[in-house]
């Protein structure tokens, strides 16, 4: 008797488990993205410089990213739903211990390391739920899932703004705390699906190939052998023929493993061609996915500067209005990010090259419009600009895990992602102090968009050269 792998659904119950993703990254990196709005409040309240509150942010940032290599080892061995439980009731009760911070080191403790781990354990389920769920849909289903944070981005800095106002900062962390409990009852939704028991008298698998040539051989015992040479053996003597027969139950040759007469040989075969064929992290060496995971940081540091430096663009030529600004490229990246992620499932675009091509074009145009904001000094021409922005992030963030899938297949993806987050981290950690110290050094934000540009024309040269890649090796084990 052995357990069947579940073929996913593709909807079902699925679509609120896609539910709990959208809750868990709209709670996660909604709040840590707001919290520049309590940037000034936190400097005058502790008497501390700048950088050290922002370093708080910064450590949030890379613990919830960082640690998704950990959580995808405990995702395997708990499953989705209690790891998404813990984390919840981590992030919340470090969000709620800020209410009692009262110098930047507790601050430090609370909000930067309890909360920054409580996120971690938290988002890699949210993300590689879908791959457990859905199959012809994982584009649109991952797409919501990843939209839930540009909703938070939408939602949260208002939300955030009136507690301000009508509360002090010690109370806007708790009342932040409590609604970051709410991660729990999103992990509750992530039901696992129940693998199938089939009943199988055979002591040893190996593969379907093996199977059925198996079952080939055991049929045919008192008909003609299925191998040419076996036939023309038996032909020629009795004796021959006794011996072709017993070699033919004796031995099965197969292209993965060879499969003889004892069990334990069988079992010790069997197992070497799953090692060769199925290696956890055979990724790390696909020189592919290597240039995947470069091209995607630079497209974080990219994503990072826009919402970190529109603000002080806006300012800089205008005298206010930067929250609509942020707030409706938050709501245009939502939109194209779901808009895109269902066209990623159709026929025509579910291709590999193709995707590869969309995203090369993407970066290249945000490359070009990100080198193009230093002429922008009017707010209605800056307001069309961030929309156009929001739009071209929205169909990159729609194609970051359809396009892992297609290079490292369904079953790795969560590890595959978590690795891509461990990358991400360390963007989001260095990624504020260098445009920082680029907007300290020349006084304008010209320079920190100059360089991001820079980093969205990289990115599309590595994207070139993972096409290229992947034309020159079609044939990549994908496990």
């Amino acid at each position: 008797m052995h357990l069947n792998t579940v073929d996913p659904p593709d909807g079902g119950w699925g679509w609120f488990c896609v539910l709990g993703g959208f809750i868990i990254n709209m709670l996660t990196f909604g709040q840590l993205k707001c919290y520049g709005l309590l940037l000034v409040e936190l400097v005058e309240e502790y008497d501390t410089s700048a950088a050290l509150i922002e370093w708080v942010n910064g450590v949030a940032y890379f613990l919830t990213f960082g640690l998704s290599p950990i959580t995808s080892i405990f995702v395997r061995k708990y499953g989705h739903r209690r790891v998404v439980i813990v984390g919840g009731a981590i992030s919340g009760i470090g969000m709620s211990l800020s209410y009692f911070s009262t110098n930047v080191a507790m601050l430090f403790i609370t909000y930067g390391i309890i909360f920054g781990t409580g996120g971690g354990l938290a988002s890699i389920p949210g993300f590689s739920i879908t791959t457990v769920y859905f199959k012809n849909h994982i584009s649109l289903a991952s797409g919501c899932v990843i939209c839930g944070a540009g909703v938070g981005a939408l939602v949260f800095p208002y939300l955030m703004q009136y507690l301000l106002d009508e509360y002090t900062t010690s109370v806007t962390f708790l009342i932040t705390g409590g609604i970051t409990f709410n991660i729990i009852v999103a992990g509750a939704l992530m039901r696992p699906l129940t693998p199938q028991v089939k009943r199988n008298p055979a002591p040893t698998q190996c593969n379907d190939d093996a199977l059925s040539e198996r079952t080939k051989l055991n049929s045919s015992s008192n008909s003609q052998p299925k191998y040419d040479a076996i036939a023309v053996r038996s032909s020629e003597s009795p004796q021959t023929e006794r011996v072709s027969t017993k070699k033919q139950h004796e031995y099965v040759s197969d292209k993965n493993c060879d499969v003889e007469s004892t069990t334990d040989e069988k079992e010790r075969l069997c197992e070497n061609s799953i090692t060769r064929n199925q290696s956890k992290y055979f990724y790390l060496r696909d020189p592919v996915y290597i240039l995947y995971v470069l091209a995607v940081m630079f497209f974080a540091f990219s994503y990072i500067t826009v919402f970190l430096m529109l603000p002080a663009k806006v300012l800089e030529d205008n005298e206010s209005g930067e929250a609509v600004m942020v707030s409706l490229t938050s709501l245009v990246e939502i939109c194209c990010r779901i808009a895109w992620a269902a066209v990623w499932d159709c026929r025509f675009f579910c291709r590999q090259d193709v995707r590869q091509t969309a995203m090369f074009i993407s970066f290249v145009g945000a490359g070009v419009l990100m080198s193009l904001s230093v002429l922008v000094h009017t707010y209605t021409i800056l307001l069309v600009w961030s929309l156009l922005m929001g739009s071209l992030m929205g169909v990159l963030w729609s194609l970051v895990v359809p396009v892992l899938v297609d290079i490292v297949g369904a079953a790795a993806m969560g590890d595959a992602f978590a690795f891509v987050m461990l990358g991400e981290a360390v963007i989001f950690l260095v990624g504020p102090l260098i445009t920082g110290s680029l907007l300290d050094y020349s006084g304008t934000v010209a320079a920190s968009f100059l360089f991001t540009g820079g980093c969205l024309f990289a990115a599309a040269i590595v994207t070139a050269a993972m096409k290229y890649k992947t034309i020159l090796l079609p044939t990549r084990d994908i496990g």
